[in-house]
């Protein structure tokens, strides 16, 4: 798997996984590879490969259901981000007809909401790495069996477990920029309603007749 490292890693990693949104089906990048598995499985008696097979299997179920989990908290946040868009779209007539810095903030909160709407939509299309056993390979591998299956347990399970870190990392990242794009869009919507109050209370009021007249004073 393709790896990202250095700085602004994370940044860079989340932005690749928006762009795969273009290049549905391509491997995505990771924060490391797979750990390999350097040890000897020699004098491990059977009780104990049998353990390790078992415990190899429960780990990857439980990286599936994992990365089914969240993929579903992603697509509610899509769902979220895709209705706070709406919401910042329908607000745009009254947005641009105030001062540039309050239009800039309304732009942020959108690209914001933008890349968050990307970044889950990514978790649930993208191709996950897991590993796994072939059943027909390992027929055909070496003998013992059980110490061939033990081993590629061992070396199957880090390739997951880097995987469904990277797409929990991903849809954290989404969750944060929706919550900032929350933020700055109530900002925006607070000083637009505040602009538009005060502007209606330095109006006076006029009767129904085309001419506004002060009221005469007593003598």
């Amino acid at each position: 798997m393709p790896v990202i490292t250095g700085r602004f890693a994370e940044a860079r990693l989340y932005l690749r996984y928006c762009a795969s949104l273009l290049h549905p089906g391509r491997i995505l990048p990771t924060f490391a590879d797979p750990t390999p598995y350097t040890g000897n499985l020699d004098h491990h008696q059977e009780a104990d490969l049998a353990l390790l097979i078992e415990e190899g299997r429960r780990q990857l179920d439980r990286q599936a259901a994992d990365l089914d989990r969240i993929r579903n908290r992603a697509d509610a946040l899509a769902t979220v981000s895709l209705a706070l868009i709406s919401a910042a779209v329908a607000k745009s007539a009254d947005v641009l007809t105030h001062h540039g810095a309050l239009v800039a903030a309304w732009a942020i909160s959108c690209a914001l909401a933008v890349l968050a709407v990307a970044g889950a939509a990514a978790v649930l299309a993208g191709r996950a790495v897991f590993g796994r056993m072939d059943t027909r390979l390992a027929a055909q591998g070496p003998r013992p069996t059980q110490k061939y299956l033990a081993s590629g347990y061992i070396e199957q399970v880090s390739t997951g477990e880097e995987t469904v870190r990277t797409f929990l990392t991903v849809f954290r990242d989404a969750v944060t920029l929706t919550v900032t794009s929350a933020l700055i869009f109530l900002i925006v919507l607070a000083c637009t309603l505040h602009g538009t109050t005060r502007t209606d209370r330095t109006e006076r009021p006029c009767p129904t007749s085309t001419t506004c007249s002060q009221p005469a004073h007593p003598k």
